[in-house]
């Protein structure tokens, strides 16, 4: 009998994709969802005999095999059930089969080798193809029951992301682009490039099946402190070896460069960029995953709840890096079999490398539930990210003679409007609810108490780091009632290159009158509260008589402040206020963050595949002095190929400009087009606009 080979075969890409949602990939191969059937077709050189049978045998990773789960070898005539690897013939005419394939719903997820043995013996290989997490199925880790949260947290390819500060909350567009050509492939190789593959990559691709694991890999594989990872971290401010981190519109362009380019970590990335990098790698993997902003948001280093800030006699703070105006995570939902039933649902995790975790700069996933409930001795990392957003800050100030005096404790001020997008909309929604309870409730002190109470137990707590919490949680009270209230305020949002006014109100709320010395100093800072420059300092002494207020007015010109406020800094105005003759001193702190100049798009809102469009870009200076060396750059996934970048002209004060440029629009359905203006005085000025593309009528 002739050996029965096939000769060509029928992937059903047109039924198969959309079956399994992955239409929206841009690639030729079968790209397909576990726990799902799909159809394929198989052409042979012979009819199949009665009697004769086909071997299916899927093979995934290095040494393949079935008792790692590696390896699925499957009769066409024999017995198939959903809980394992199926095959049942559809149809049997001639030369061609038809079959339905089925995997199980806790298969490993990666890139497969399908091959057929006949009567020969020798497998013959077929083709390759993807198997996804299935959020569409009860049977797998990651199915999440709302179709709608599917639809935002699995397909949408576009995202907006936090940013700012509590009291002025601005919107990022990014591009994830989970779908773009190779995507999937870059995505499976970050898993490839992780030290647990390093280390056995047979153990390592047989645990892929469980999103706990994949999850813990990839977050920590996305920076380069461990690993050849994507990103490097940089907030020093001098990016001139690298990308500026404002500079990233999108996920997609930072993979590529890393995969192309050999594996060669990227430059450089801050908390956002990492977010949105997470966010694309398990999207396009199938779990649902959204980007969470955290304002006023904790690092706290020494891993005991409460960060001590302290500043100096004129209030200057004397501490980097420990809040953050706002810092950005991810959160994939999942069961976590590890942990039971109470912990399932969202998974809080932080790719951005900031502390270690079981020996690699990594954090979470830690249960959503867990960090509301202060269950910080479960894992991964509850107790770091429940710091994030409960810790208690206490403010000192460090005399010339090295003597502190607390200032004050505030069990409120960290874990501000905590948010991410909307379902189906650009808007933003408060989460805050979910992370704690509200601020100054009972529960809420209850479950700061019982996480306190937890490290104390904690074994893997040392004994002198309890004995600092054991103190600290005794002589934790609230503050008492203070003679003097205060608070900066804006006039408005100043424009970069606009004079800032402000005003300082303080009152005495005595009935006697008193003196008040007030230091006050305005400094440039990173979003992560790291003093960059001192830009004025002035102190005053104010009588102020019972019950009186008086105001304060402060005006930073422009020439004051221009030469040390680049697009990404902010103005950190302070007062240390102390009441003459008494121990009392108020601390008061406003962040001053800026509008951009003016940019806006013309484009319209429908356009047609594969018909080019004209886009209009509009410039305005609002700055008081030339713009020099402008350029203009354009991106946009399924909308332009690559960057598309126009020179301009000097922009004088107040002038306008308009720029064009040409869409070809490649795939259909809602794309995003942004638009980064940079000049010798400004860069990064961002502009995004979205468009629905429509196939040919």
């Amino acid at each position: 009998m002739t050996d029965l080979q096939v000769i060509s075969y029928d992937s059903h890409l047109t039924a198969n994709k959309p079956n399994h949602r992955t239409n929206a990939y841009d690639s030729g191969d079968p790209i397909l969802r576990r726990g799902q059937p799909f159809t394929m077709t198989f052409n042979f050189n012979r009819p199949l005999q009665s009697g004769e049978n086909l071997i299916f045998t899927f093979d995934i990773g290095p040494s393949p095999s079935e008792s790692y789960r590696t390896k699925a070898v499957i009769p066409l005539f024999g017995a198939g059930n959903k809980s394992s690897w199926s095959v049942i013939l559809l149809s049997n005419s001639n030369n061609t089969i038809s079959v339905t394939i089925n995997s199980p719903s806790d298969a490993v997820i990666g890139h497969y080798i399908m091959s057929i043995t006949g009567n020969s013996g020798r497998p013959q290989p077929i083709c390759g193809l993807y198997l996804l997490f299935n959020p569409w199925i009860q049977g797998d880790d990651v199915f999440l029951p709302d179709e709608s949260e599917r639809q935002e947290y699995v397909l949408n390819e576009k995202g907006v992301i936090f940013v700012g500060s509590e009291h002025s909350i601005s919107p990022l567009s990014w591009s994830y682009n989970q779908f773009d050509r190779s995507m999937i492939e870059i995505c499976l190789t970050v898993l490839d490039k992780s030290v647990n593959y390093k280390k056995d990559p047979v153990l390592d691709v047989s645990q892929r099946n469980d999103p706990l694991y994949v999850c813990r890999v990839v977050h920590g594989t996305l920076n380069s402190k461990d690993e050849d990872g994507v990103l490097v971290e940089n907030w020093s401010g001098f990016y001139d070896d690298g990308i500026c981190p404002t500079s990233w519109n999108g996920s997609s362009v930072i993979l590529k460069d890393w995969y192309y380019k050999g594996f060669k970590p990227v430059k450089y990335g801050q908390c956002w960029v990492y977010g949105g990098l997470l966010c694309t790698v398990f999207r396009c993997l199938g779990i649902p995953t959204r980007v969470i902003t955290n304002f006023n948001s904790a690092h706290d280093k020494n891993a005991n709840l409460f960060l001590d800030m302290s500043y100096n006699s004129h209030g200057t703070s004397n501490e980097q890096d420990m809040i953050w105006n706002f810092h950005v995570w991810n959160e994939s939902w999942f069961t976590r079999k590890d942990l039971g039933p109470a912990y399932n649902g969202w998974q809080v995790m932080d790719a951005t490398p900031l502390e270690l975790s079981e020996g690699f700069y990594r954090c979470g996933p830690a249960p959503l539930v867990a960090i509301r409930e202060g269950d910080v001795d479960l894992k991964y990392d509850v107790g770091f990210m429940f710091a994030s957003v409960n810790a208690d800050l206490t403010q000192w100030i460090t005399f010339s003679d090295g003597t502190k005096k607390r200032v004050s404790n505030d069990t409120k001020y960290i874990g501000k409007y905590i948010s991410t997008k909307a379902v189906g909309s650009e808007d933003r929604i408060d989460v805050t609810h979910m992370y704690k309870y509200p601020e100054g409730s009972f529960e809420e002190r209850a479950i700061f108490n019982k996480a306190i109470d937890k490290l104390l137990q904690s074994p893997s707590v040392d004994f002198e780091k309890k004995l600092e919490l054991f103190r600290r949680k005794e002589e934790h009270k609230p503050d008492q009632r203070m003679a003097l209230r205060g608070a900066f305020s804006l006039f408005q949002k100043p424009m970069l290159g606009q004079d800032i006014h402000m005003i300082l109100s303080l009152k005495n709320t005595t009935s006697g009158s008193i003196k008040v010395i007030v230091n006050m100093t305005a400094s440039s800072i990173l979003y992560t509260g790291k003093h960059k420059h001192e830009i004025w300092a002035d102190a005053k002494v104010l009588p102020l008589h019972p019950n009186d207020e008086k105001l304060i007015s402060i005006t930073l010109t422009y020439a004051m402040y221009e030469k040390y406020v680049s697009e990404d800094n902010v103005i950190r105005m302070t007062a240390l206020c102390e009441v003459e003759g008494t121990e009392e001193r108020i601390l008061l702190e406003m962040d001053v963050n800026f509008a951009k100049p003016s940019m806006s798009v013309q484009v319209p809102k429908h356009i047609v595949l594969n018909r080019e469009v004209r886009a209009d870009v509009i410039i305005i200076n609002t700055l008081p002095e030339i713009l020099s060396v402008c350029s203009l750059l354009l991106e946009g996934s399924g909308l332009v190929n690559g960057v598309l970048q126009k020179e301009l002209p000097a922009l004088n004060p107040g002038a306008k400009i308009q720029v064009s440029f040409t869409l070809s629009p490649s795939r259909i359905g809602n794309r995003t087009l942004t638009v980064t203006l940079n000049s010798d005085k400004i860069k990064n000025v961002k502009s995004s606009y979205q468009v629905f593309v429509t196939g040919a009528p």
